[in-house]
């Protein structure tokens, strides 16, 4: 019904403005008293006498034709605020003038409170109030695309008046209002992913999410929960291997848990991944990490190797004894992985990182007898 008493309106003005075209154009439109009885948005489901900015608004009333200026000035803003509005005299008729909603912060628009002031080419003069409401914000890009810690990032969009929160993560951070249309922040010290930012505005919030420069590329082969390189747990056991469980309630999540029982007719035991194509992409030994979350479940004594295999079926090895109970995290680089089985050996070069796909987890069997190695997310950081 609202839409057809418009419609009907609209050619109600266009058959009258026909008709004026003749009749008044000799007329002395002194005599005219213009008014506006209402103010319509046709373009957002909105309240009458208001609209978002750049709205199509019809202004409907009686002695509206041969307007000639429109002008909004926001109610708190100062006098000489007074913002003009372009509109169309052909789409204007005795009965409605439709214009859209401006908005002009070089010229002091603002939201909320506004006088209408419409005034004709005889000088008669009529007010009506109107309300500006504040479009939700939009988020377009960061500047640079990937900032690092620390680093200030600028995240361009538009509709930032009035910003009441801006949020890293969840987090709030301090933010600087460059203008309505950009925002400066800092990433948070020690940030190691990237997260959505939220520009929260009286009008409502916009997301979206923000890439974070680590330093390295993270190349993660397996985490237990279907993540990785090597997704699938279909890790084997061999040797003198006691037991391979997958086990909920890990750091993360799903974590795998190897044990020694004390069995030494092979001499040796371990549990190991597929090996398939390579991982890494960085070359320099020194500069690719290894890393793994562990704990040994409180079988303290537990001596585990780590080895890291080529496609020539080198195995390199790194030794860690468990001192205490409890998750940690194993960090070096692949440069102190030694070859041929023995972390010792440092002597024989280093292994090329670019070549290593498969990895494995062993126990010593000269430590704890029995011992344990739950472990979970096995990761390699090169960095660049």
């Amino acid at each position: 019904m609202k839409f057809k008493y418009k419609m009907n309106k609209i050619i109600s003005a266009v058959v009258v403005l026909m008709v004026s075209v003749m009749s008044y154009s000799c007329d002395d439109d002194s005599s005219l008293s213009p008014v506006v009885d209402v103010m319509v948005s046709e373009d957002t489901d909105l309240n009458i006498n208001s609209g978002l900015p750049n709205d199509l608004i019809i202004a409907e009333g009686n002695d509206l034709q041969n307007i000639k200026t429109v002008t909004f000035k926001a109610v708190s803003a100062p006098e000489e605020s007074i913002v003009d509005v372009v509109f169309n005299p052909v789409l204007n008729s005795d009965l409605a003038i439709m214009f859209k909603v401006p908005f002009d912060e070089t010229k002091g628009s603002e939201f909320g409170a506004q006088v209408v002031t419409i005034t004709n080419k005889d000088g008669a003069v009529l007010t009506h109030d109107f309300t500006i409401i504040q479009p939700e914000p939009t988020i377009g890009v960061f500047t640079p695309e990937r900032p690092k810690a620390n680093e200030t990032v600028s995240i361009a969009g538009e509709w930032f008046q009035n910003v009441v929160s801006v949020t890293f993560g969840g987090a709030p951070v301090e933010y600087t209002m460059v203008s309505s249309t950009e925002i400066s922040m800092v990433v948070p010290d020690g940030t190691t992913l990237g997260a959505d930012v939220t520009v929260v505005t009286p009008a409502g919030e916009a997301s979206a999410f923000l890439d974070v420069d680590i330093g390295y590329n993270l190349y993660l082969v397996a985490d237990f929960d279907g993540g990785g390189l090597r997704p699938l747990n279909n890790w084997v056991f061999y040797g003198d291997a006691g037991s391979l469980e997958y086990i909920i309630g890990g750091p993360t999540g799903t974590f795998a848990e190897f044990k020694w029982l004390g069995d030494t007719s092979n001499g040796y035991n371990g549990c190991q991944s597929d090996a398939l194509e390579t991982m890494v992409v960085e070359s320099d030994p020194e500069k690719v990490m290894y890393l793994i979350d562990v704990n040994c479940n409180g079988a303290i004594g537990t001596v585990a190797e780590f080895l890291i295999v080529d496609r020539d079926g080198g195995n390199w090895a790194f030794r860690h004894e468990f001192t205490e109970d409890g998750w940690h995290t194993i960090e070096t680089p692949v440069s102190a992985f030694g070859a041929s089985y023995d972390p010792d050996n440092q002597s024989s070069g280093d292994v090329d990182p670019t070549q290593v796909n498969q990895v494995k987890v062993t126990i010593a069997e000269w430590g704890a007898n029995p011992s344990t190695v739950q472990f979970d997310n096995i990761r390699f950081h090169g960095f660049y």
